[in-house]
């Protein structure tokens, strides 16, 4: 099970390593950079940059801790990708 420390430590590590959030409704999040990520109680905000957002998108995700399934950590390659 992932907890908010698990997250937090990730997102606090220096220097930053890009990782990717894995939802149990079989989508990601990619987490670029440790200002793009917060954690408030068991929900983890993360900011969209607005150049990687279109006109119906929020510039902010809300995802709950209860459907991460797992993190993994991403490499170059990964970050070029727009899945």
């Amino acid at each position: 099970m992932i907890t908010a420390t698990h997250v937090k430590k990730r997102i606090e590590t220096r220097p930053f390593k890009p990782f990717r959030i894995f939802m149990s409704d079989g989508s990601h999040h990619d987490i670029l950079n440790h200002d793009f990520a917060w954690i408030f109680g068991s929900i983890i905000f993360v900011g969209v940059p607005a150049s990687a957002t279109q006109e119906h998108e929020p510039f902010v995700k809300e995802l709950s801790l209860l459907h991460v399934s797992r993190m993994e950590p991403l490499h170059r390659a990964a970050r070029r990708s727009r899945k």
